[in-house]
């Protein structure tokens, strides 16, 4: 399978989502986001929840788990016209259990956690202890946890367990 295969299949779900909600819009002018403007972590991960909200069967949820940053900065101004910036910034927790999946998804009615670990240059992106700890936890629970590190990455699991789904007997 060609590496693109995924983003078109993509690209041609939108553009059939959209001539279904706008059936008169010309079709040379659909727009077609495929969220290239967005950092790479972040575009993944908003093309698998894309792709599996438009497949029939399956639904997704991306996780944000990062907290929220307080500014407790302030600048200030001396007699002399100098200006400076004082104070801190910090994080407070989300309040989300530690090593959650970065996207929740059900697809034809299996519980699916997908966790992305992109791959950098210097060296993969590694689970943590706690995400090791939660991936053993769904499986032993009868949940799937995927790692993927990227969208087309995504996809061939993706196919590969539909397929699989539809060639089992429940």
């Amino acid at each position: 399978m060609a590496k693109s295969e995924a983003l078109n299949q993509l690209k041609a779900m939108i553009k059939a989502a959209y001539q279904k909600t706008h059936p008169n819009f010309p079709e040379h002018a659909i727009p077609i986001n495929t969220f290239e403007g967005l950092k790479p972590e972040k575009r993944e991960k908003k093309r698998i929840e894309k792709f599996l909200n438009l497949t029939p069967g399956c639904s997704c949820n991306i996780i944000e788990n990062r907290g929220q940053r307080i500014d407790n900065t302030t600048t200030i101004e001396s007699y002399d016209g100098a200006r400076r910036t004082v104070g801190s910034v910090e994080w407070r927790g989300s309040g989300m259990r530690k090593g959650i999946a970065d996207m929740i998804a059900i697809i034809k009615g299996r519980a699916v956690h997908i966790e992305l670990k992109r791959i950098y240059k210097n060296g993969r992106d590694r689970q943590s202890e706690y995400q090791k700890q939660q991936e053993a936890e769904v499986r032993a629970s009868g949940g799937h946890y995927w790692i993927v590190h990227s969208f087309e990455d995504f996809y061939h699991q993706f196919m590969a367990f539909t397929n699989e789904i539809n060639h089992s007997s429940f």
